[in-house]
């Protein structure tokens, strides 16, 4: 249970991070806020890379 919450969690920083870039995009403003949207995107991929990583050492009981 705990996995697939970590795995959620990621999955949803990394959406946050793609909704902020997509919508400056769109918007049409500076790169310093496409560059802020980036910022979660990266952190939720490396979270999200660790939470496949535990879930791959832990050993099934």
């Amino acid at each position: 249970m705990n996995d697939a919450f970590s795995l959620s969690i990621s999955l949803g920083i990394i959406a946050f991070g793609i909704w902020i870039a997509a919508g400056t995009i769109g918007a049409g403003a500076h790169l310093a806020w496409i560059l802020i949207g980036l910022l979660p995107i990266i952190v939720g991929s490396i979270s999200l890379y660790l939470a496949i990583r535990e879930i791959r050492v832990t050993p099934l009981n």
